[in-house]
């Protein structure tokens, strides 16, 4: 357990304001920073992003200001989507991909004037700045700039109008707007990682506890709590929303922010990824024919599957040496057998981010599985891994489609 002063040295904007209301030792490490995972319930903390509003530091998120005449030139060129679509003051989400149609990563792309956009996501700097060739467009890594305040939950909207005394009901989802609470500017992006509505707040470095501290105090009325990233984790498993490091590795030359081992086995395409609606293939991208090719194929798809916790539990206590399970995320890849006569024996997929929903009251995660055993219903095994990564047995398990609940966060 590190003490206050080396977590301080590690500190986001908001960390002065997050680290007082710890009530657990649960901190996680995000790049060279450190965090609150738990403050005091995985559970209490889940419920408010669903029942109430929580309030979230990211601002580890990386992020990367592109500034220049050509800065929406570059951008259009690495997105799957058609960036020219992107007006100022919005958001979009997107994915990018090397010349193989392999995913460098995946992120939000700010708009903030003609030649100005932010975009966070996996770092992709290297990347960004290789395929800049012939531009007039700087890449500056702007990730120390901002601290991120998320606010998730269906009281996002009430706690925002008690900080700023506006109705926020007419700033649309993926839409940025510009706010002041406790007398800073900041910008508001109607966005999130949880499925709920919700808003990321964008705060000068300076400013981070002032604003954390307001917001906190003005947001009792309306069941405001601090959510650590185990939360979130689960959260956005639960909406179905897929995590570089966790689910996949990024194909581009940058380094991970995440600690986990780089594989080419996890390499994927944005099809894979279910994020096939996001490849606009009117336009022109890096990748566009590997992803053309790869369209034409069958490939794996992304679902969903539902376990016995229970199973889970059992097959850690009986066989793994920590004798632990589902104590938090599984960020790893975990094969699937079918028992199919084509298949038997042979690995026809894997599982990752496996972790026990309070929502559902149930263990769930994410897998990739060819088109044939996609379908809900069909019964795969997973060949579960403990804490330490090691292989503890088999259990079964249901796919089922995604997302695994009601995504709210477009809606209002």
């Amino acid at each position: 357990m590190q003490d206050k002063a080396e977590l301080a040295g590690n500190g986001t904007p908001f960390h002065a304001a997050t680290s007082a209301e710890m009530r657990t030792t649960w901190w996680y490490q995000w790049d060279k920073y450190i965090v609150p995972d738990v403050y005091t319930s995985m559970p209490q903390e889940l419920a408010a992003i669903r029942n109430a509003v929580a309030m979230i530091d990211m601002s580890p998120l990386p992020k990367m200001e592109l500034r220049g005449p050509d800065a929406h030139r570059l951008v259009d060129r690495l997105m799957t989507r058609d960036m020219t679509r992107l007006a100022v003051d919005h958001v979009m989400y997107a994915p990018w991909c090397n010349r193989d149609g392999l995913l460098v990563g995946d992120g939000l792309v700010f708009r903030l004037a003609d030649d100005w956009f932010i975009v966070s996501g996996e770092t992709s700097h290297a990347w960004f700045a290789s395929q800049a060739g012939g531009l007039q467009v700087t890449i500056r890594n702007a990730s120390d700039d901002y601290g991120i305040l998320s606010l998730q939950g269906p009281r996002a909207f009430d706690l925002m109008q008690a900080a700023t005394g506006r109705d926020w009901s007419g700033l649309k989802f993926s839409q940025i707007g510009r706010a002041a609470i406790a007398g800073h500017d900041i910008l508001v992006a109607r966005q999130g990682f949880t499925g709920e509505l919700g808003f990321e707040l964008w705060v000068p470095r300076a400013a981070g506890a002032a604003v954390w501290q307001e917001l906190q105090a003005v947001g009792q009325p309306f069941g405001v709590l601090p959510a650590g990233e185990y939360a979130v984790d689960v959260a956005r498993i639960e909406a179905g929303l897929i995590l570089v490091s966790a689910d996949y590795n990024g194909a581009g030359p940058d380094p991970r922010t995440a600690r986990v081992d780089v594989t080419d086995e996890l390499n994927i395409t944005p099809i894979e990824a279910g994020l096939g609606r996001l490849i606009d293939f009117g336009s022109d991208f890096v990748g566009k024919q590997a992803l053309q090719a790869a369209a034409a194929e069958p490939g794996r798809r992304f679902v969903g599957l539902h376990y016995d916790a229970s199973a889970i539990v059992t097959a850690a206590a009986e066989n793994s040496a920590c004798g632990t399970a589902l104590s938090r995320v599984y960020w790893g890849s975990m094969p699937i057998f079918h028992k199919g006569t084509s298949h038997a024996g042979k690995p026809v997929g894997r599982a990752s981010s496996l972790a026990f929903s309070p929502t559902l009251k149930r263990a769930i995660s994410f897998a990739f599985l060819p088109a044939e055993l996609s379908s809900p219903g069909t019964v795969v095994d997973v060949e579960l891994k403990d804490d330490e990564g090691a292989a503890i047995g088999r259990v079964t398990a249901t796919v089922v489609s995604l997302p695994f609940i009601e995504i709210r966060r477009s809606k209002g």
